[in-house]
């Protein structure tokens, strides 16, 4: 027996995991304590180091209740950017989505706090392969408006920019846990804002689309949850949105198992799909 687990373990095979949870899981509970990025900071006040831009995003199911759990960043009064494979339109549980104004899932039961979701605008050429999660980027659009205290964020457009080994501050709702659950893969957990910073370490002017930052070098670590949160670098005092948290890739152990803190985690570049997002606001924002 010992023999044939040590076998397993050496036979272990790289993952792509996506930082959200599988909308599939039913099992989310809201009421848990023990959330967020790993080791990072949780926010109890909205500074203008990005955070105020920064929401919480509940797909649900037909009867209303939360399929996962992800993150977002305000475009606007009346959207928000995040990651395509937390609106997975192929799920058959998916009905819709909130927008929820709040720093933890506590509180998040408060009516001033919801905007109940009316459309999402995936990226036409998103798909998950074997290589990764593709265009992984989507614009939400909520009716409600904003409440006091939170603001939309500006987003790169300059393609030509380089911010590698720059500091970003990044936000999620996920867990704070590098746990090896199975079935719930500790996404139940979710649901309290807390921000890391970060070193962007991971070549950034590599690929047009997308940036990697690598865990080692790092001691805050990006994980379940925190899928379609934003990537912030302050530029002349402001915060300016630069990466759309889409993935973590790492080593599969032999319980099925990706972990957060050893690989690394993808971002989408927002400079990338400035155009794209905008040709959305044109079309639908309205």
């Amino acid at each position: 027996m010992k023999k044939h687990l040590v076998l397993i373990v050496l036979t272990m095979t790289c993952l792509i995991s996506a930082c959200g949870p599988d909308a599939n899981l039913s099992n989310l509970d809201l009421n848990a304590n023990d959330t967020a990025i790993i080791n990072g900071t949780k926010v109890s006040t909205r500074t203008g180091d990005g955070s105020r831009g920064v929401v919480l995003f509940l797909p649900v199911n037909s009867i209303g209740m939360a399929t996962s759990i992800c993150t977002a960043t305000l475009l606007s009064d009346h959207s928000v950017l995040t990651a395509a494979h937390c609106y997975d339109k192929k799920n058959p549980t998916l009905a819709g989505f909130k927008v929820i104004f709040a720093n933890n899932k506590g509180i998040a039961t408060r009516e001033s706090l919801k905007r109940e979701g009316t459309h999402v605008v995936t990226h036409k050429e998103y798909r998950k392969t074997k290589i990764g999660l593709l265009n992984d980027i989507a614009v939400a659009f909520f009716d409600g408006g904003i409440p006091e205290g939170f603001e939309p964020v500006d987003i790169e457009r300059d393609m030509n920019v380089n911010y590698q080994n720059r500091f970003l501050n990044v936000y999620g709702y996920g867990k704070n846990r590098d746990s090896r659950e199975i079935m719930s893969v500790g996404f139940g957990s979710a649901g309290d804002l807390y921000k890391a910073v970060i070193k962007l370490n991971g070549a950034y002017g590599l690929m047009q689309d997308r940036y990697n930052i690598l865990s080692k070098g790092n001691t805050q670590f990006i994980c379940s949850g925190d899928s379609g949160g934003g990537q912030f670098i302050t530029v002349n005092g402001k915060p300016r949105l630069v990466g759309v948290t889409s993935s973590v890739t790492g080593v599969k152990d032999f319980l099925g198992h990706v972990s957060c803190t050893e690989g690394r985690s993808t971002a989408m570049k927002v400079a990338y799909y400035a155009k794209w997002i905008d040709e959305v606001h044109a079309i639908y924002g309205k």
